[in-house]
């Protein structure tokens, strides 16, 4: 009889188990995990048929202590992935605290800054006591860091008509980020939200991996004179994770640097450059620095920004002597520059700052 009882004993700890393994909660809380609402966003894995059910949630503060509880009505499970349905969520019974944080999610529908743990319960609906499993998810929310653009720079004009675009990413970094890019024209007597809001996109671009796009393939040039507003948003899945703000720029080469200055021989000061627009070079790049220090080899590279893809070889070989230094670099003879094409020229300067000089490479008539 002893044995007996061990065995059946045995039998119901095993099926217990199993019926807890067969059931699982996938919630993702650097998505969801930063409003009420998003407590929802859950998907519930089972492998049984059907087995009718209700829903614990428990949000708990590290400092703070428990922050929300919300109780489903009964509903059923199906076997396969389940999402909560929009009946129990809207019956869901939802209770906060009354501390800081309560008073700061009621008024603003928000988990502020904190440690955060998510405590996701399954009971059976026959008995308050039979639960079916139990998952505990835990998440940092922290602030998150603009979203900056880095270029077309903010204001801008530049000569591309099919430029580059490049951001900063996302932080805190969510896995499965993607980003969406929309460029649109400025109207006469709009400013850069408005237009973004009004005016049709040129470009609408989802999907990207990465922070950067080069200008799609199938969109239209941009047009010399016009101004046009661009922003990037990331997100995952249907929800906005960060957006950055909106910047401007025109395709405008008129103001550009010309290559050919008649003042001091065409060579400007490498810092009146950076700051200038693109620099138009018609064979050459010249400009000027200061070498406080000792005798060295001017440290720098060229980037394609036309063609990254496309490597700059066979750089002119500069030495810089103590003093002012007028560097004038030859790229007429070199096939890696083409016409029309963008480039960043990145100068490493004495002190080890570097800095960035973009131009236009045209070939010498």
């Amino acid at each position: 009889m002893r044995y007996i009882k061990i065995f059946l004993l045995t039998v119901f700890l095993c099926s217990s188990l199993i019926g807890k393994s067969q059931t699982n909660i996938q919630f993702i809380p650097e998505i969801y995990g930063t409003s009420i609402n998003g407590l929802m966003n859950a998907t519930i894995f089972t492998v049984a048929q059907k087995n009718a059910v209700r829903l614990s949630i428990t949000v708990s503060e590290a400092k703070a202590g428990k922050i929300v509880t919300i109780q489903t009505p009964p509903f059923n499970l199906i076997q396969g992935n389940n999402l909560i349905p929009q009946v129990a969520v809207r019956a869901a019974k939802v209770s906060i605290a009354e501390n800081n944080i309560g008073a700061y999610l009621r008024k603003n529908q928000y988990f502020p800054e904190g440690a955060y743990e998510y405590a996701f319960t399954i009971i059976a609906a026959s008995s308050s006591e039979e639960i079916i499993v139990d998952q505990t998810f835990i998440h940092d929310i922290v602030p998150p860091a603009p979203m900056d653009l880095i270029e077309p720079y903010n204001e801008d004009k530049i000569c591309e008509k099919r430029p580059v675009f490049t951001w900063q990413p996302s932080i805190p970094q969510v896995l499965g980020t993607l980003y969406q890019l929309l460029l649109v024209e400025i109207k006469e007597r709009q400013n850069a939200v408005e237009a973004l809001n009004y005016n049709l996109p040129i470009v609408n671009q989802k999907g990207i991996f990465a922070n950067m796009l080069m200008y799609p393939p199938i969109a239209q040039d941009l047009v010399q004179g016009k101004k046009y507003a661009w922003q990037v948003t990331a997100y995952k899945d249907q929800t906005v994770i960060n957006r950055s703000a909106v910047w401007a720029f025109k395709v405008d080469c008129q103001d550009s640097i010309s290559a050919v200055v008649d003042t001091d021989w065409g060579y400007r000061d490498i810092e009146d450059l950076v700051k200038g627009n693109y620099y138009v070079a018609e064979g050459t790049v010249k400009f000027a620095l200061i070498n406080a220090y000792q005798e060295q080899k001017l440290q720098y590279t060229v980037v394609c920004t036309s063609h990254p893809s496309t490597v700059v070889r066979n750089l002119p070989k500069v030495k810089l002597k103590r003093g002012t230094n007028k560097i004038k670099l030859d790229f007429s003879h070199n096939f890696s520059f083409k016409e029309d094409y963008s480039y960043v020229l990145k100068v490493k300067l004495p002190n080890g700052i570097q800095k960035d000089l973009r131009f236009i490479y045209k070939e010498v008539k």
